[in-house]
């Protein structure tokens, strides 16, 4: 279950024709009859397949942050372990807060895109001083935090607090897509303006903490890339059911560039050279050793890489050593 925020979803404001020009947005209101069936056959279906997230059932504004977070580009395998680990060396806000740079990346470990370690870290640290050592419930406040787009923010509030807020995820673009609008791949296909208003209109009120996880899961399991319309609870009222069941196939989306020999493995590299190293530190010598750098070029590369690492607040050089996070103080 991949949620996109950090990199996010991103599809067109305005739905393409063939040759580029915009048409005009299609309603996306289902009859009062069909949202309530829609609404009852979704809520059922998770309500016989709801799965015993933590987060979900804490009512704790932090804990489904930490989730949400984690689940930004993450299979849910991986979040269930990172935000177990996580927990347990963070278990409050203010924890987090105390907490020194390193040891929140050490926490991270190799969860990838260690950028929302250092977002939530933010975060934590922002709402000690701005917001009395607690989330803010207000959107506008949710979404002013590092790292917290509408996603995230819509996952607190539904989880943390029991307010009503649809939220919008792959998954759930999937299944709204298909379902309201009759598109193959709606990540591709479907404005983010046609599904907004989707999710309002479709949205149970009172049901978020069921109805948001419903759509989610759905996506994941039933709704997939390659749906299982034969199991689908709603297939009767599917706009892309009848395109499916003729033999039309959603197109992929453009899959990302492969990791092998990418700046994205050299990085991961860094840091986790960086995540070993003795005393909180390795010498520049030893880091471009361990990361794998055996000419000049590569060497050269590595240090370019540490020097963004830096940038972004993920570790730090004073040239000649490296560490996690923010320098030591000297003593």
């Amino acid at each position: 279950m991949v949620h996109d925020e950090a990199p996010g979803y991103a599809p067109p404001t305005m739905p393409r024709t063939t040759s580029g020009h915009a048409v005009q947005q299609r309603p996306h209101a289902l009859p009062p009859a069909r949202r309530r069936a829609v609404q009852r056959r979704l809520l059922d279906w998770y309500d016989a397949h709801a799965q015993p997230f933590p987060w979900r059932t804490a009512r704790d504004p932090y804990a489904a942050l930490v989730a949400a977070v984690a689940a930004q580009q993450t299979q849910m395998s991986r979040v269930i372990e990172v935000y177990a680990r996580w927990m347990e060396a963070f278990p409050t806000l203010a924890s987090l807060a105390r907490a020194d740079r390193a040891a929140v990346l050490q926490t991270w470990g190799r969860a990838g895109y260690p950028r929302r370690a250092v977002g939530l870290h933010e975060t934590a640290r922002r709402c000690m001083e701005e917001h009395d050592g607690t989330l803010p419930r207000d959107p506008e406040a949710l979404l002013a935090l590092p790292g917290v787009g509408p996603f995230t923010a819509a996952i607190v509030r539904t989880f943390g607090f029991g307010d009503d807020a649809p939220a919008v995820d792959t998954n759930i673009v999937r299944v709204l897509g298909r379902l309201v609008f009759g598109d193959l791949q709606p990540a591709r296909d479907t404005s983010r303006a046609e599904i907004d208003a989707a999710a309002a209109a479709l949205f149970p009120a009172g049901e978020g903490a069921r109805w948001n996880p419903a759509l989610m899961d759905y996506g994941a399991r039933v709704c997939t890339p390659r749906p299982h319309c034969e199991v689908c609870v709603v297939a009767s009222m599917c706009a892309a059911r009848p395109r499916f069941a003729a033999g039309e196939v959603a197109a992929p989306v453009r899959a990302q560039g492969a990791f092998e020999g990418s700046e994205r493995q050299a990085r991961g590299r860094v840091m986790q050279v960086l995540r070993d190293a003795a005393g909180g530190s390795v010498t520049f010598p030893t880091l471009a050793k361990r990361a794998g750098a055996t000419t000049a070029e590569e060497r050269a590369r590595v240090r370019i890489l540490l020097g963004r690492l830096a940038e972004e607040g993920l570790a730090w050089t004073d040239g000649r050593r490296a560490g996690l996070g923010h320098r030591p103080a000297k003593r």
